[in-house]
């Protein structure tokens, strides 16, 4: 296990819901040097949504978070429908007992903007475990980017991306109707 003092001593603090310092593709360049090529390899993996691809313990305890938390919100949410969860299910290494609770708690939230946050803050909580595990090492830097994708994922989200993104989705479903013959819109 290598240690990357430095590495860990510059990164920025983070927060949920605030501005990030810097793009997550402006930050693995920014590693490239700093890290082994196999750990560089393990950012990148963590950034792109592949943490399970990773051969780490830390990229493979952040695959099993993202795993465990939505199994946990696939039982909540197949509870409240009445749809059996075990299908869905996805297997992943460990258990955080404290991760399912705070998941249901997450989803209690009276609407899904601040249901999604509450997600978010569950995942960050268990950023902040990877990163006292290693907190010179890998598992910092791991817990850093894990933190940076939910910190560029919000910054994205805005009025006008969501109005697009809404009414993308509206033309889909008239030109899908128009065009199985079930409805003109014309």
């Amino acid at each position: 296990m290598r240690d990357y003092p430095y590495l860990v001593a510059s990164l920025p603090a983070l927060a949920l819901g605030s501005p990030a310092p810097f793009s997550p593709q402006d930050f693995l360049f920014h590693c490239q040097g700093a890290l082994a090529a196999e750990d560089l390899a393990e950012i990148a993996a963590v950034l792109g949504g592949r943490a399970a691809d990773g051969h780490s313990a830390a990229a493979q305890e952040w695959a099993a978070v993202e795993a465990q938390v939505r199994n946990a919100a696939a039982k909540v949410r197949g509870a409240r429908l009445g749809v059996e969860a075990k299908p869905f299910l996805k297997p992943h290494r460990g258990y955080r007992v404290w991760l399912d609770k705070e998941v249901a708690d997450a989803l209690a939230k009276p609407n899904p903007l601040q249901a999604e946050m509450a997600l978010d803050a569950v995942r960050w909580k268990a950023a902040d475990d990877i990163a006292q595990q290693d907190a010179r090492g890998l598992g910092a830097v791991v817990a850093f980017a894990a933190k940076l994708t939910l910190v560029a994922r919000w910054a994205q989200m805005d009025d006008a991306a969501g109005r697009a993104k809404l009414d993308g989705l509206v033309e889909d479903l008239e030109k899908g109707a128009a065009d199985s013959g079930a409805v003109s819109f014309k």
